[in-house]
């Protein structure tokens, strides 16, 4: 998969290293000091692996930390929620530029334990992803376990959930009905934006049907490809036809050349002879003697007359 940065896809999204908030924030502990450097890798140095691991290590520490201080005391110098998103956000990136999108989700949900706890911003940066590298399905029981959540339906940000989750996940699937059902659901969304929403899913299933429609007829160009394929047959066929007459011609004009080659007279004797020798001649017939015997009359008669010229010309 090619890598990209997800923060261009995700409106309002920023790297938590360079987020102004942070400028305002207690430098003091390592959690901060981490997610600093984990910016700086992923950012500058482009070092996607150290970066990875220097979110985790951040992690671990920020989770001791408010194990130690207790979470009130740790809140009133940061915002503890942020700063666990903000590494969240940029082990995200740095698992997509490592081309491991598929470990993704299940890294998220070991962070946050349940699907509806997971922040809008980054369950978004999820969607696109999986959007991007075509497994929109993955997303499915995520997205559905956090919209189920009334905290989460009363989010600002749950109208922007619902539109990627439309957009990237529940179209591309084709999951009209379940599209429906999403946007009826939302009671975050004004009426207008649900008309609009529901308008954008009939059109799509429109689109689907005749996408469908289309492929089982055969379009134009299929028809004039047949077409041409017929004609390709018709015209070898009739070449081969006009090859085959064209040697047969040939046969017969030697045939008649060798006819006229012979005088009548000859070929008419020389089939006379052969139908005498084969259909009316019987060699043990007694009615084959006189001609028998005329045949050797004759060839002794050729043979004398052949030797008394031989002895002229001597």
């Amino acid at each position: 998969m090619k890598s990209f940065t997800l923060d261009q896809h995700v409106p309002g999204l920023a790297v938590a290293g360079s987020s102004s908030d942070l400028l305002r924030w207690s430098w003091s502990t390592p959690a901060l000091a981490a997610l600093d450097q984990a910016a700086d890798l992923l950012l500058i140095q482009r070092n996607f692996e150290k970066a990875l691991e220097v979110c985790q290590c951040g992690l671990d520490s920020f989770g001791t930390e408010l194990e130690e201080n207790g979470s009130s005391a740790c809140a009133s110098s940061i915002r503890s929620c942020d700063v666990k998103s903000s590494f969240c956000i940029i082990g995200i990136q740095a698992l997509a530029e490592l081309n491991h999108w598929e470990e993704v989700l299940e890294w998220v949900l070991k962070l946050y334990v349940n699907p509806d706890k997971i922040p809008a911003k980054i369950l978004q940066m999820c969607i696109i992803l999986y959007g991007k590298v075509e497994e929109p399905g993955s997303m499915l029981e995520a997205v559905g376990s956090w919209l189920k959540s009334s905290v989460n339906q009363s989010s600002p940000a749950c109208t922007v959930v619902v539109e990627m989750y439309l957009l990237h996940v529940l179209l591309p699937l084709g999951l009209y009905k379940e599209s429906e059902e999403v946007v009826q659901a939302t009671v975050s969304l004004t009426e207008d934006q649900q008309q609009a929403a529901l308008r954008l899913i009939a059109l799509r299933r429109d689109e689907q049907v005749q996408e469908e429609e289309s492929s089982h007829v055969p379009d134009n160009n299929s028809l004039v490809q047949i077409d041409c394929s017929q004609q390709t047959c018709r015209g070898f066929a009739a070449k081969k036809l006009l090859s085959v007459l064209k040697v047969l011609q040939r046969v017969l004009g030697l045939s008649w050349r060798f006819l006229h080659a012979i005088s009548l007279r000859k070929l008419l004797l020389a089939a006379c002879v052969l139908y005498l020798l084969i259909f009316r001649l019987d060699p043990a017939s007694p009615a084959a003697v006189p001609w028998i015997s005329s045949l050797l009359r004759s060839r002794s008669m050729w043979t004398s007359t052949l030797t008394w010229h031989n002895r002229i010309a001597k």
